[in-house]
C-alpha cells in the first residue's frame, strides 16, 4: 500500500459570519441578509453550523444563502497547486455541490440519482485520466468503487461525521492497484468551528480501527505459530 499523507487547510470565517455561526450554535437562531436561520434543536444547530462553516446554509424558506467563499477560494488554490494531477473532491451538502460547480462547471459528479451506465462512464474516464476533476458525495461512493487509476489526491470540502463514509471514500483511491507511492488527503477546515471537532473525532476513530486491525493480525499470527 502507498503512504497516506493527511493535511489540514485552515480557513478563517469573516467576522460577521463567525457571529452568525456563534448565534446559531448558542441560541439556535440568527439573521442574515433579511432572512432567518433557525435550528429546531441542538442536533439541527450542529448541522447548520457545519453548513455555515462550508459557506452556505438553508434558511426557513428552504432556500440556501451564501455566507462566504473562504472554502471555495481554498479549493481553487489547492486545485491550482495540485496542477494537472486528477483530483477527487468530496462534498457533503447539496449547496456545497452547487457552489463548487458554479466555480468549476466542467466537473463530473458522483451523487445520488446517477444511472449505472453514467456511473460506469464517469469512473472509466476518470481512471483513464480523461477527467482531471471529479466531484463526489461519500454516501454515493461506497464499497467496490475503484477510482485509483490515475488519481492520488483527495480534497474534503465538507467533512462528514460518519466515519464509514469518510473511510470508504478515501479507500476508493487508497487501495490495491494505486500506482503512486503516496496518496494525499486534504481537509479544508474552518477555524473555530465544528470542522475541527469532527476532524478530531474522525482521527480518534481511525486510530481505534488501526489498533483493532493490529490486534486481529497479531492474534491470527499467534494462532498460526501455535498450530
Amino acid at each position: 500500500m502507498p503512504k497516506l499523507v493527511s493535511a489540514v487547510v485552515d480557513v478563517t470565517l469573516p467576522s460577521g459570519v463567525q457571529k452568525v455561526y456563534k448565534d446559531v450554535e448558542d441560541e439556535f437562531i440568527s439573521e442574515w441578509e433579511g432572512g432567518s436561520i433557525v435550528a429546531a434543536n441542538s442536533a439541527s444547530a450542529g448541522v447548520k453550523c457545519r453548513q455555515i462553516a462550508n459557506g452556505a446554509v438553508y434558511d426557513t424558506s428552504g432556500d440556501w444563502k451564501e455566507l462566504h467563499d473562504e472554502k471555495l477560494r481554498a479549493l481553487d488554490d489547492l486545485l491550482e497547486e495540485i496542477g494537472s494531477h486528477p483530483v477527487l473532491v468530496l462534498y457533503e451538502f447539496e449547496h456545497d455541490k452547487e457552489r463548487i460547480l458554479q466555480e468549476n462547471s466542467g466537473m463530473e459528479v458522483l451523487g445520488s440519482g446517477i444511472s449505472a451506465t453514467r456511473l460506469d462512464s464517469i469512473v472509466d474516464r476518470f481512471n483513464a485520466g480523461q477527467l482531471p476533476r471529479l466531484l463526489g458525495h461519500p454516501a454515493s461512493m461506497g464499497h467496490g468503487l475503484n477510482l485509483q487509476g490515475t488519481c492520488h489526491h483527495i480534497v474534503w470540502f465538507g467533512i462528514p461525521w460518519n466515519f464509514e463514509y469518510y473511510d470508504q471514500a478515501i479507500r476508493r483511491i487508497y487501495r490495491q492497484g494505486q500506482t503512486s507511492e503516496t496518496v494525499f488527503v486534504y481537509h479544508i477546515a474552518a477555524e473555530r468551528t465544528l470542522d475541527q471537532v469532527v476532524l478530531k473525532e474522525l482521527q480518534r476513530k481511525e486510530g481505534e480501527e488501526r489498533n483493532l486491525k493490529s490486534a486481529i493480525s497479531s492474534y491470527r499470527q499467534e494462532q498460526l505459530e501455535g498450530a
